[in-house]
């Protein structure tokens, strides 16, 4: 009886010492790392290089942005501060000079605000501030430039590097119908939204003056709408009307689709001379005019657009001394036909965005609908002294239905086509280079098979830079310059 409980009681203590056995092993260990811990930790503080002379290095001195509207906000720039030391080193202020009443607003690897602290950066390794900016109104007209600060402070020595804006106070036009308006031309004109000339239900037979050397800049979707009215853009060979994105930062010079482009909409007579129209999706939109009604297209560039530069429905349109160049789609696409007539004009595309196998020019005459056609005529489509070229093989495609009326013909004309051509192509230059001086500029250079082979019929006394031309004059929107 006595062994059996001895016995028993062995087992007993033997459990006990095993779970105060574990138990003790477990707390030394967790011990053990917490001293490695600390251990580390104080080996971690000893190891940051507490110099005062150390030096952070920047990318640049100045972070600059372009112009940017008055209630806008840019896109952000990027600093990069680099520990160029063998050891680490903790920056222990990192904020912007003018505090919460800065215009900037900054984010320091993941962390915004007007201030950062102890940011440690390892040896050999480098941080991120993205920066971005918001103008707030003015009353000046004028371009003016806002600035700040952002200041760095490592072991008590303090460096910064300076931000400067750009800014520009402009006429806003948000979600609005304007109507018997002619818009000033001392600040800019920025649309939000939808701009409407005219508007189904609200009001139409509007009209809309755009002086000579207007700026006209769009926010992201944003379109010039004009339903049932008139739109006078009045630029000059010397003064321009310039129609673009809202985006000034370098990046955005050159990006198409940033708004959607000037529309019309069953228009009465409308106007766009000497005008620039870029980095939209359409850059000219237009179809079904007002009764006999038509759009006057004279000395405008139309280019870059991700979808057309110049997009036809059934319309009227009256073309000359005007070039239409890189698109995503076609650089001109006339459907469901209507009535155009082109002179002296330079359709062309040379799209590098993205692959394109849409043609430069096609025309349409018809639409399709629950698995019926739709004919739609054209009245007339007539291209003369024009260019109609590109990098694809085939850069005009005729889509029409056989039998129906197509009223086509290019007189005098460069084309660039694979496909079999007939007696509606007169006098054509068929598959030769235009020989560019550069695939931008559209502008012809000495010995270019256009030089002197326009038809004198059609002759206009000057081009879309308003040099004179000769008579005979030159095929396309330019005339060659020496």
């Amino acid at each position: 009886m006595k062994k059996a409980v001895i016995s028993t009681s062995i087992q007993v203590l033997t459990q006990f010492m095993k779970i105060k056995l574990h138990t003790f092993f477990y707390v030394s260990v967790m011990l053990a790392a917490f001293l490695f811990s600390i251990s580390v930790s104080s080996c971690r503080k000893e190891n940051f290089l507490n110099d005062s002379g150390v030096k952070l290095q920047f990318s640049k001195d100045t972070v600059v942005f372009d112009t940017v509207f008055s209630t806008i906000g840019s896109t952000y720039r990027r600093l990069i501060v680099t520990n160029s030391y063998n050891q680490p080193i903790v920056v222990s202020q990192i904020r912007l000079g003018k505090g919460t009443a800065s215009a900037y607003r900054m984010n320091v690897d993941g962390l915004s605000g007007v201030i950062v602290k102890d940011l440690e950066i390892p040896a050999k390794d480098s941080i991120y501030v993205f920066v971005e900016v918001t103008i707030d109104p003015t009353n000046a007209n004028n371009p003016f430039v806002v600035e700040d600060k952002i200041h760095f402070v490592t072991n008590g020595n303090s460096q910064s590097v300076e931000l400067a804006a750009w800014g520009q106070n402009a006429y806003f036009h948000y979600n609005e119908v304007v109507c018997g308006e002619t818009w000033a031309v001392d600040k800019p004109h920025v649309l939000y939204g939808i701009t409407a000339v005219g508007f189904p239900r609200i009001d139409s037979n509007c009209t809309l003056t755009i002086p000579a050397g207007a700026q006209i800049y769009a926010h992201t979707g944003a379109v010039l709408y004009v339903y049932k009215s008139s739109l006078f853009v009045n630029g000059t060979e010397s003064n321009r009307v310039v129609f673009q994105g809202d985006r000034r930062e370098a990046s955005y010079a050159n990006e198409p689709g940033q708004w959607f482009g000037v529309r019309f909409a069953i228009a009465r007579n409308s106007l766009i001379n000497y005008a620039v129209i870029k980095n939209a999706t359409a850059g000219i939109y237009i179809d079904t005019a007002f009764g006999g009604d038509s759009l006057t297209i004279n000395g405008v560039e139309s280019f870059n657009h991700s979808f057309a530069s110049l997009f036809a429905q059934g319309a009227r349109v009256h073309a000359t001394n005007s070039k239409f160049n890189k698109a995503g789609n076609n650089a001109v696409s006339l459907r469901l036909g209507g009535e155009y007539y082109f002179n002296h004009c330079t359709i062309n595309n040379f799209w590098t965005a993205t692959s394109r196998s849409s043609p430069a020019l096609v025309l349409n005459n018809y639409y399709e609908a629950n698995s019926t056609i739709y004919v739609r005529p054209i009245v007339r489509a007539s291209f003369n002294n024009s260019i109609i070229y590109g990098d694809i093989d085939n850069e005009i495609v005729i889509d029409t239905v056989p039998g129906n009326f197509a009223n086509y013909r290019f007189n005098h004309c460069l084309v660039k086509t694979d496909q079999p051509i007939n007696s509606n192509f007169v006098n054509i230059k068929r598959n030769l280079s235009p020989n560019y001086t550069s695939n931008s500029s559209l502008k012809l250079k000495s010995g270019s098979v256009c030089i002197g082979q326009a038809d004198p019929v059609y002759f206009l006394s000057t081009d879309l830079e308003n040099n004179s031309r000769s008579n005979p004059a030159d095929i396309g929107c330019y005339e060659y310059v020496p």
